[in-house]
């Protein structure tokens, strides 16, 4: 009778799975990554979110997540079932990379659910201070710290640990990870003013420390200061591996870093821009002992997310740090050297196949989740960047997991992939003037010259352009300051390639840049020259 009761059972539900584990639902496979030992399935698990930035896994075995937006989402990774656990409406997200950013859950969720996150908002109560079109609208972001209610599936009693920080349009960062001594690490861009990097007075352009509960720690660096290191322009990845913590870091035009952070370490920026490798930086490192990155890319490929894998599930992949890449369109695997100091080898994964990924996290089986970013503001302002980018069903959080042997058959279907050797080109190749505006200008002022609207200045009917010796001088040196074009006034930072660019080059690139603009004389060499040799740098 049992017998008869267990092939009933079987043929409504099947035995296999009391062999075999199935995988859930939601999953949707789309393709195979081959290693040397180990084949990966990569399915895609949610789609259609709306800017999302940060993914993280739980002690409560779920999926957490933040939208730019204000969203913070609780997902089920069998069931497939997301919740809503909070919408901040204070977020402010407008512009290239403000909202809800960063976000942690207490190592210890089940029995200490706490979550920290942070998020940009408008400070307009602050009258002391003005932004550059005279408003009291002031832009801040907030460290905040709240508790998970199991019973409710919900957040509750929000705490800011760390208020009126500097903001920006800009340059926020972020990522926040908790430390094996239980330190809140928070990593935090230079809010588009490069000197706050180099201040010891201000937050921004640090990986700062922090007790759980928002107070000092007594063991930092400077007494009463969260700083734990300076120089950074724009981290957008931070991990901890085996006592270590790394962090990964946007470049201007060139170096993209990924750095080991130390306690009072100097990274540089904006003097030092990667490695102490040119004149000038020479001079500032003989000044200042800065720390140089362990890894740069140029070109760069906008390196974002940053994990560890150290699981038993994809041995190939041990003791590797796991970084996704924006305009590189890629999953990284850097290989760490048994000190943990070097990064011995990379390899290249899923280049072009998601389009832009945005982060990553390890599920405590092993998996790895990851999700997109091509539904923000970067892919629709310069499309001339990027191809391949699925524009259906956008944004998406993709699963890799281990393909079990008695899997294979049933996904034979799929393409398999494997290393990719190098990485693909950033921007498609035409003359040497164009490769120039667009590997130094076109990120900032666009492809046609056109700006980002109260942000960045068109190049036309530019009153510095029209000046051969201010542009000169503008693009050798940099330039900073309130300035007004097409009567909009703009108050940036632009930086300066003198330490970049040959005069050559200097000379190439204003000369296309006028000559789009509808100047017809020219500039010299010489003239680039003698603007050099007067100015010491």
């Amino acid at each position: 009778m049992n017998k008869i009761l267990l092939l009933i059972f079987c043929s409504i539900l099947g035995c296999e799975s009391s062999k075999h584990e199935k995988r859930p639902l939601i999953e949707k496979p789309k393709l195979i990554i081959k290693l040397d030992n180990t084949q990966l399935l990569v399915s895609e698990v949610m789609r259609d979110l709306d800017e999302p930035w940060e993914i993280t896994w739980g002690q409560d075995e779920h999926l957490w997540f933040t939208e730019k937006k204000g969203n913070i989402m609780r997902m089920n990774p069998i069931t497939g079932v997301v919740k809503t656990v909070l919408h901040i409406k204070e977020v402010y997200s407008e512009g290239l990379t403000p909202g809800l950013l960063g976000m942690v859950l207490h190592p210890d969720f089940k029995n200490s659910p706490h979550l920290y996150l942070h998020y940009t908002y408008i400070d307009s109560t602050d009258t002391s201070l003005l932004d550059f079109r005279g408003n009291t609208n002031i832009y801040r972001s907030t460290v905040m710290r709240y508790e998970y209610s199991f019973q409710k599936d919900t957040l509750i009693n929000p705490e800011s640990i760390l208020p009126n920080i500097p903001g920006y349009r800009a340059h926020n960062g972020s990522r926040l990870t908790i430390s094996s001594d239980n330190k809140l690490l928070f990593a935090l861009g230079d809010s588009m003013d490069f000197k706050n990097a180099q201040s010891t007075s201000t937050l921004p352009g640090k990986v700062l420390r922090i007790n759980l509960d928002g107070s000092i720690p007594e063991d930092n660096p400077i007494p009463e200061s969260y700083l734990y290191s300076m120089g950074h322009r724009n981290p957008q990845g931070l991990v901890e591996a085996n006592g270590r913590i790394y962090a990964s870091e946007h470049g201007p035009d060139n170096d993209d870093e990924i750095n080991l952070i130390r306690p009072m370490s100097n990274y540089g920026w904006p003097f030092v821009e990667g490695f102490c490798d040119t004149d000038k930086e020479k001079v500032f490192c003989d000044s200042i002992r800065v720390t140089e990155p362990i890894y740069t890319w140029t070109p760069t490929i906008a390196p974002a997310g940053l994990d560890y894998y150290n699981h038993t599930d994809i041995p190939e992949w041990k003791n590797h740090l796991m970084l996704t890449t924006l305009k590189g369109c890629a999953l990284w695997l850097l290989e760490l050297n048994e000190a943990g100091d070097k990064i011995v080898n990379k390899k290249i994964y899923l280049q072009k196949q998601f389009g832009r990924l945005r982060d990553l996290c390890v599920s405590s089986n092993g998996d790895i989740y990851l999700i997109t970013s091509n539904s923000d503001w970067h892919i629709p302002r310069y499309k001339w960047m990027y191809d391949n980018v699925p524009e259906d069903g956008n944004d998406r959080i993709l699963k890799i997991s281990v393909l079990k042997d008695y899997e294979e058959e049933k996904y034979a279907h799929l393409t398999v992939f494997t290393e990719d050797k190098i990485p693909t080109k950033m921007h498609v190749q035409s003359s040497p003037e164009k490769i120039l505006y667009l590997n130094y200008c076109a990120s900032c002022h666009m492809k046609r010259g056109e700006g980002i609207p109260n942000f960045v200045p068109p190049l036309t009917n530019s009153k510095t352009v029209a000046n051969k010796k201010k542009f000169i001088e503008t693009v050798l040196f940099g330039m900073s300051g309130e300035i007004e074009v097409q009567e909009v006034k703009y108050n940036d930072v632009m930086p300066g390639f003198a330490d970049r660019l040959t005069n050559e080059e200097i000379k190439t690139l204003i000369n296309f840049i006028r000559q789009v603009t509808g100047h017809k004389d020219s500039i010299t060499i010489s003239d680039v020259d003698k603007i050099r040799k007067s100015r010491s740098f």
